[in-house]
Parts: C-alpha cells; structure tokens; sequence
C-alpha cells in the first residue's frame, strides 16, 4: 500500500470522528492518546493527542461521591466513559459522552413531577388525616373518664396508640416525599451493615406478628456511597408493607447479594402477591390498596433508588409471593 493509499484510506474515519457528537480517544498500547476528535478535546478542554490517559485522568476528571457509574469533570460537567478493545489491534477505544444535559433535564422534569405531585398532596392532606385524628381524640377523650374500667382503659390505650402512629407514618412518608428531589449527603456504607441496623429496626415491628423475618447478609460484603437514613428508612417501608399483606405463619427476608460492578438489596415475602394491573402502578404517588395511608411510601422507595444512582425492581407473582430489589452501583475504590 503507497503512502497515499494509507493516507486517503484514513480519511472517512478522520471524518466520522470529527462528525461524531461524543468524544472519541484512542489509545496505544502505552496508554498514549494517539487519536481523539474534536468532541473529545472541547469536552475535556485539553491538548489529547500524544498525552498519556492517566496524566488526563488526573488534571480533568474530578469524581464526586454521587457520581454513581458515571464521573465528573474539574468543568462541573458529568460524563460516562465507554471502554473497549481495539480488537485486533493492540489499543483501546473510549467513548465520552456527556450526560450534563440529560441530567439537567432529568432534573427539571422531576422537579415539575414533584410540584404537581405536590399539589395532590397538599389536596389530600385534610382528608387523610382526618380520620386517624378523629379516631385519635376520641380514645383520649375517652380515657379521660374517671369511672372507666381496667381493661376499658388498656383497650382504648392501645387504639390510640395505633392511631398516633398512623399519623406519624403518613406525615414522615409525606416529608420523605417532599425530600426525595434533594440530593443526598453520601457516606461508604458497608451493604451487611445497613442490613444490621435495619434488622435492629424491624425486629421490635417483627416481634408483634406471626410472621417470620429474616435476614440474610451477603456472602461477600462489599462497599457502596449512600445515604444510610434515607435507604434504611426505604428498606422499613419495603418490610412494613409486606407484614401488613402476609397472613400469619408468611415468611419475609432482607437479603443481599452482590457482583463486579453492582450490589443487590432485596425483600421478599411469599405472602397474597400483587395483582398485574396494580404492578403498572405502584411506585405511582398516592396510589394504594390500603383503606389507610398516603400511597406515597413506594414512591419514596423508588426516589431513593434513583437518588443512589440506582433502581428498584419488583417480580411478583399472585398466590405465590412478592421481591422488590435495590439494584445500587458499588463503591469503584475497591475495585
């Protein structure tokens, strides 16, 4: 092959480099940028070509702890990197493409999601509070009256205890809510350990029913960001909600499992299941089956995940049970 051969033949890759929206590096086997087109050098604002990549990593990307599988830039922008081999060559081909925007936008949607969400809310505040509250100040009144039995007294205790703490769950699942658009201040959290302290949690709940609970920490524990209060409060919720659907002598587990790149948090029960046509709906704000509560609690639950970069999955099948799975990026210092 001539000079000129080689030279023509490099031509439509040049172009389709330059064309292309994402930036494009390629690297030697050294590590050496012999390759990058435009996209690559305006996005990393930077000289490429001849440089080596670590020396980029270190003077351009600037990780921040909730960056999740994507990283950040010293700009502030945030970008996922593709990497491949450059089969059969010796090298391999990175793949920038910057997620600032669709973040952005994601951002703004769910701000107006929340807003209008909001709005509902607000709405039906009155109406789902009235009832535990009425209920809660005529079992005081009540127990203000001096001539009232023992086990009169006991009874009525217990039911305004129950109805107090409706209360409480509706207003904390409306504030976890009304915060879920927030970022959350992350710590690395050991995933057996916030297994733990939610078994610490649960257990009292636990101890109430006829159910069995338990908890099964992952065979290799691994390292992840997040915010503990915020997942262990989703985590109560997933479980609290499959006691109040399981019958006596149902089973329900918090389990963990984890791989290379992304670890699992999961409760299951083998109790009545949900049916598909609510399945579609779920995670819905103030959808709910109950004759009691907001409907915001899988709301809350699905908020969290993605606040941790993560999702949450559900399988269930009627009759036969329900999962719901926290799938969260793992910490990558420990790769």
């Amino acid at each position: 092959m001539t000079q000129a051969t080689a030279i023509s033949s490099e031509l439509p890759l040049d172009a389709v480099l330059a064309a292309m929206p994402n930036g494009v590096v390629m690297l030697d086997p050294r590590g050496c940028i012999s390759h990058a087109n435009p996209a690559a050098v305006q996005l990393l604002d930077t000289q490429l070509v001849g440089q080596l990549w670590r020396e980029i990593i270190a003077h351009t990307f600037a990780p921040r702890d909730d960056d999740g599988h994507e990283v950040s830039l010293v700009s502030g922008r945030r970008v996922r990197l593709d990497i491949s081999a450059l089969s059969p060559h010796p090298g391999q081909l990175i793949v920038i493409t910057d997620m600032s925007e669709t973040r952005a936008l994601q951002a703004r949607v769910s701000q107006m999601q929340r807003l209008s969400a909001m709005g509902r809310m607000v709405a039906s505040l009155a109406h789902q509070i009235r009832t535990p509250l009425s209920a809660a100040m005529l079992y005081a009144q009540n127990l203000c009256r001096d001539n009232l039995p023992l086990v009169q007294r006991t009874k009525f205790s217990s039911k305004l205890s129950a109805r107090l703490q409706d209360l409480e769950q509706q207003v904390n699942d409306m504030l976890l809510f009304a915060k879920s658009g927030e970022q959350l201040p992350v710590e690395r959290l050991q995933l057996n350990t916030v297994l733990e302290t939610v078994r610490e949690q649960v257990d009292v709940i636990a101890e109430r029913t006829q159910i069995s609970f338990e908890v099964v920490p992952a065979e290799q524990d691994a390292s992840f960001l997040g915010n503990q209060s915020a997942l262990t409060s989703a985590l109560q919720n997933l479980i609290i909600n499959a006691f109040e659907a399981c019958s006596a002598g149902c089973r329900v587990v918090l389990y963990a499992q984890t791989d290379d790149e992304e670890l699992y948090i999961g409760v299951s029960d083998d109790g009545p299941g949900i049916a598909s046509t609510d399945l579609e709906q779920i995670f819905t704000p103030f959808f709910t089956r109950k004759s009691q509560g907001t409907g915001l609690g899988l709301a809350v639950v699905k908020s969290v995940a993605k606040a941790h970069q993560g999702d949450v999955q559900v399988r269930s099948e009627v009759g036969r049970g329900t999962t719901f799975r926290f799938v969260l990026p793992r910490y990558q210092g420990e790769q």
